[in-house]
């Protein structure tokens, strides 16, 4: 029954690839000796290679040594490879700042994946068992985890901090019991380790205490927080699956910035905005970060409540800030998102001189001399003594549009009205004359003022041609 469960969840996470080598972490207890026994077994019928890792944290003095001693005799015993290590995690979590449980596991996937490198592996398997997903489900519970933390262990994952690595559990349908009980059916030597009844540790806190008492009420708690896992994995794969139909085709992405329009994040449901949110700060961190679930809401309703222009600073060294018609979540100090607009270097400071004849191709600018093209695009016939510059815009610029009866206006007014982002508005592309604004580069044209009193009246020309 045993190992036709143990089938079954390997059947249905297709989790092995025939003959390829599966690093197995054993540590000399029930829960890892069986999982050898059983995929020793079961790799009777099925083409893979085994290879056992064990690794000695440096938190139970010669009682730890004496394990790793008892995985190298018992591999030898089965005749499977092995690898064993050393490591001195006290010290990691102060190094680290983390507790001891957390540097223990961080320890533990990282000398996994070193074996798994020297050996040509891509696989690691575990021995997590259903107590270990209840434990893991109520941690994350008691965290305030969303759906995603009641999923709990997946028999199929990334290796923690190692994405190119499977990790494998194919215990987590059976109970502690049935695995201490497989063990005394085998005939299977196992080592003991003592401080699993130290309640100090958090999980053993939560498998002593809390569990021991929640099966007063519920005797199949087990069952319940598997089934529970079960259905919000299913639910999470669902949401998850929306949000790659139905968000990702709305948004620009970049390495530096998720952007969507704010109409259509309106839209959304609201689970769907929580996880652009999420996800959003997530890539951008390099998943370094999370957001809390407070803070997650309070983005939504700053979001949909805060002007054009508002920025917010988030952790991580990102940002959120609210355009004209877009909610962006950005690195800080990342160049400007152009979205379409033709630019130049921002600089105040800077002018360039436009001497015929000269070609801008990006800008769609060229100044020449003599009659311009029928189909060139919008031209200007200007005298060519006329000093014509291409620079950004200062502090103080007006522009006379056409059809205003000669009438200025604020150069800045007139790009809000225009909807021209913010951190845009520097590297327009302005061309003047005499201090006057004669064109300005608008997305995919260029707007010209109104400048008749420039036009040339003589011979003596050049044709500003602006497409």
């Amino acid at each position: 029954m045993v190992l036709e469960t143990v089938s079954n969840t390997l059947a249905q996470n297709a989790a092995f690839v025939p003959g390829e080598t599966v690093i197995v972490a054993v540590s000399g207890g029930c829960d890892s000796v069986a999982l050898l026994h059983l995929l020793k077994r079961w790799g009777e019928s099925n083409t893979i290679n085994l290879h056992v890792a064990s690794l000695n944290h440096g938190i139970r003095g010669a009682a730890g040594q004496r394990d790793l001693e008892f995985v190298a005799e018992l591999a030898a015993r089965w005749r499977v490879p092995h690898s064993v290590g050393q490591a001195d995690v006290p010290s990691l979590a102060r190094e680290w700042g983390v507790g001891i449980e957390a540097a223990a596991r961080r320890a533990r996937y990282a000398f996994l994946a070193r074996v798994a490198g020297e050996q040509g592996s891509a696989c690691v398997a575990v021995g997590h068992h259903a107590l270990d997903q209840a434990e893991t489900i109520i941690m994350n519970i008691a965290r305030g985890s969303g759906s995603a933390g009641l999923r709990g262990m997946r028999a199929l994952s990334p290796l923690p901090g190692h994405p190119g690595l499977r990790l494998v559990r194919p215990l987590l349908q059976l109970s502690k019991d049935e695995l201490e009980t497989y063990c005394r059916d085998h005939k299977l030597p196992f080592r003991f380790d003592d401080s699993n009844d130290d309640i100090g540790y958090r999980r053993n806190f939560v498998r002593h205490e809390l569990i021991g008492r929640m099966r007063r009420l519920n005797p199949a708690l087990l069952s319940a927080l598997g089934r529970l896992a079960e259905t919000a994995a299913v639910e999470e794969d669902f949401l998850s699956s929306s949000f790659d139909s139905i968000v990702m085709p709305l948004l620009t992405v970049s390495p530096e910035r998720w952007r969507i329009r704010t109409e259509d994040f309106a839209t959304l449901h609201p689970a769907l905005q929580r996880r652009f949110i999420r996800e959003a700060y997530r890539q951008l961190s390099s998943g370094s970060a999370r957001l809390s679930h407070a803070l997650t809401l309070d983005l939504i309703g700053w979001s949909q409540s805060s002007a054009t222009g508002a920025r917010r600073d988030l952790s991580a060294a990102l940002q959120m800030l609210l355009s004209y018609d877009d909610i962006c979540i950005e690195r800080k100090g990342a160049p400007p998102a152009r979205a379409g607009y033709r630019c130049i270097s921002a600089n105040t400071n800077r002018e360039i001189r436009l001497d015929a004849p000269i070609i801008y191709p990006n800008l769609r600018l060229c100044l020449s001399r003599g009659l311009p093209a029928s189909d060139a695009g919008q031209s200007l016939l200007l005298p060519a003594s006329l000093e014509l510059r291409l620079r950004t815009r200062r502090p103080g610029d007006r522009f006379k549009p056409q059809g205003m009866g000669g009438q200025t206006r604020k150069l800045k007014d007139w790009m809000i009205d225009r909807k021209i982002p913010r951190e845009l508005r520097d590297q327009i592309p302005l061309v003047c004359a005499d201090g006057e604004i004669l064109a300005i580069c608008l997305g995919d044209e260029w707007r010209l003022a109104d400048c008749r009193h420039f036009e040339a009246r003589d011979a003596d020309c050049v044709v500003l041609t602006l497409a």
